[in-house]
């Protein structure tokens, strides 16, 4: 590299660094500090007492497995929701495509917060759920989502299914038009040119979705917080507890570290197994 890029470079490494490096730095060292008994001040020396506290107490163990599995429960559900949505918005044309894709975005440019709260009024006993499911007369008493895993996985689904549409949603726009024609012309029936032909192809695009929707809803906050009423504990709500509430800074770093480190291992995983198909042969 010559001066004259490193240069060009230069205000956009420097901001880099400023941004992120450092206060990852600032992370990672404060976890390994430890405030006085009775105290909010730090004490002297370094120590590995809040990962020793994580490990050891079964809570934060059973908050870690909690997490990890309600995040991957997202993850199947949004790639079983967004496969026949991404194929459906592909194979559209002009302008149908461009404002189905528009629809797509709406829901990251708006925060996580009013979707969530929209979810809220949904998911409650007189919500819209509950009320639709009463006039079907499929539930006779309201239906319990809020403060409960699995209102939680509905609400984590609804924010992130955007970030597994549109990896699917490029990868199908780059399949050859002919592809699924042929194999049906061969006699493949429909599950059959899904599984051995369609889906090969667009595995980037899933293991990218996959990956994006893993760690979005392993860091959430906003989502668990508001439809887990303060009854679903995950590593983003205890790492706000621990910071905001106990005011433990040094194990609220610790948790997450732990989770910068779950999310480097899944990008790692994603990285690996994209790497994997690429020198698959054809």
């Amino acid at each position: 590299m010559n001066k004259r890029a490193l240069m060009l470079l230069m205000p956009a490494l420097i901001l880099s660094g400023t941004v992120f490096l450092l206060p990852f730095l600032w992370l990672f060292v404060t976890s390994f500090r430890v405030q006085g008994e009775g105290s909010l001040l730090m004490a002297e020396g370094f120590s590995a007492a809040n990962y020793a506290r994580l490990v050891s107490d079964s809570y934060f163990a059973e908050v870690f497995f909690r997490t990890i599995w309600m995040s991957a429960a997202a993850t199947v559900i949004s790639l079983v929701i967004a496969l026949p949505m991404a194929r459906q918005i592909a194979v559209s044309a002009g302008r149908a495509k461009g404002l189905l894709l528009a629809l797509i975005l709406v829901p990251l440019v708006s925060g996580a917060l009013l979707p969530t709260l929209g979810m809220l009024h949904l998911l409650g006993p007189l919500g819209v759920v509950n009320s639709i499911l009463k006039d079907l007369g499929l539930i006779t008493r309201s239906v319990k989502f809020l403060g409960t895993a699995p209102g939680v996985i509905i609400g984590l689904v609804q924010a992130f299914l955007p970030l597994m549409l549109l990896p699917l949603v490029n990868a199908l726009s780059r399949l050859p038009k002919d592809v699924e024609a042929a194999a049906e012309t061969l006699g493949a029936p429909t599950l059959i040119v899904w599984r051995r032909v369609i889906l090969p192809l667009i595995a980037p695009g899933i293991i990218a979705g996959s990956v994006l929707v893993f760690c979005a809803s392993l860091t959430s906050f906003v989502t668990p917080q508001i439809l887990g009423q303060g009854k679903i504990a995950t590593f983003g709500t205890m790492a706000y507890q621990q910071a905001s509430l106990v005011l433990d800074w040094p194990f609220a770093s610790a948790i997450a570290v732990v989770m910068l480190a779950i999310l480097g291992l899944g990008l790692a995983i994603g990285s690996f197994a994209a790497k994997r198909l690429a020198r698959r042969p054809a």
